[in-house]
């Protein structure tokens, strides 16, 4: 696997300056030249410069100088974020900042830098870091580490994962995982439907997909090993977070389960054409691409097929309820038996019974052999 595209090791070094080498508050300095301040502003001008590239652009030159402008917008926020956190402060809205660009420059593993980098925030300069709590408690920390994912609404970094490479075609298209999730809308429809839908430009069918990726196994392989490394990082940085934040935590759960589908997605995509005879021709109708379609349909839209994919599900009613019912307690008992769903059976006995002997009692009343045996 390649490195991660920065050293987290510089950028998490204590400095020179600041509580337990925390460095110093750039809020202060209202300057328009100060590094605070000239990271917000390329932030901003970077994100105004991605809404103009979504609008369009005039044929292929334009495509090509709105990239440009694109990747270099978000250059320059990278390069300010790694100079702050390097020199002057451990600061958590910057960090989140810096992953907004890792992630549009180097895709899922920009992102499990970014991931790493947040988590060793927590780890190493929760007390000393900035922005420190104030009147709105740790509000200024967990609105940028939340608005990654989202809660919601999609979050600053959902559009460019969907539209981050997976593998190519033969015409060296990249596929996305929004083409997949088209694809599977296409699938999902009518004969008369689906043949309209995929004469559209660009559209494609899911089985063709599953043959170029077929074509394309070394990149299908690399990208899945590469999801799956900067999916374990994300959740790393989620249990960070809930460490530190408690039930305040900034929701990461819209980058998790798209994470998860997109990994779901393109290994159905590779399995589906492992066998040698299926890169020699198309598949006929109910062979292994076909076959395989159903997996993939499941895995781009989330649908419910495992008990863990349940679990998902009731983490995102809670989440529902904890927007629109703040009062309600439906929101933390469901994240509460969601807990405790993923716990094996002595954890939780451990946890209600706390006490050993009462704990050994109940086991053999119940016939069921005892922890410590």
């Amino acid at each position: 696997m390649a490195s991660l595209p920065i050293d987290l090791e510089s950028l998490l070094a204590p400095l020179a300056t600041g509580d337990d080498g925390a460095g110093v508050d750039l809020r202060g300095d209202y300057s328009p030249t100060s590094v605070y301040q000239r990271l917000r502003d390329a932030r901003a001008e970077a994100r105004a410069g991605e809404r103009r590239r979504d609008r369009g652009f005039d044929g292929e030159e334009g495509r090509a100088e709105a990239d440009r402008d694109f990747i270099e917008s978000w250059r320059t926020v990278l390069t300010l974020g790694e100079q702050v956190l390097a020199e002057t402060a451990k600061d958590f809205e910057v960090a989140a900042w810096l992953t907004e660009a890792l992630v549009r420059i180097h895709g899922f593993e920009g992102l499990e830098a970014g991931a790493g980098l947040i988590t060793g925030l927590c780890r190493d300069f929760w007390e000393s870091g900035f922005p420190q709590p104030d009147d709105e408690g740790l509000e200024g920390r967990a609105l940028p580490l939340g608005g990654l994912s989202g809660a919601g609404a999609d979050g600053t970094i959902m559009q460019p994962l969907r539209m981050q490479p997976l593998f190519f075609r033969g015409d060296r298209t990249p596929v996305t995982f929004y083409m997949i999730s088209r694809a599977v809308q296409i699938a999902s429809l009518g004969d008369d439907d689906r043949a309209k839908a995929l004469s559209a430009p660009g559209a494609v069918g899911l089985s063709a997909l599953a043959e170029e990726a077929g074509r394309d196994r070394d990149t299908v392989q690399y990208c899945a090993a590469v999801v799956a490394n900067c999916s374990a990082a994300w959740r790393s940085m989620d249990a960070a977070l809930t460490e530190r934040f408690g039930r305040d935590a900034p929701s990461t759960r819209n980058v998790t389960v798209m994470l998860e589908q997109i990994g779901d997605a393109i290994r159905q995509l590779g399995g589906a054409v492992a066998e040698p005879a299926a890169e020699a021709a198309p598949a006929e109708q109910g062979g292994p691409i076909s076959a395989a379609a159903p997996a993939v349909a499941a895995a781009a839209t989330g649908a419910i097929r495992t008990r863990e994919d349940a679990l998902r599900e009731l983490n995102k009613i809670a989440d529902y309820f904890r927007r629109t019912e703040p009062h309600s307690p439906l929101a933390y008992t469901l994240e509460e038996a969601v807990r405790r769903g993923r716990m094996t059976l002595a954890e939780l006995l451990q946890e209600v019974l706390p006490n050993d002997e009462a704990r050994q009692t109940m086991l053999a009343r119940l016939g069921m052999r005892s922890e410590q045996t």
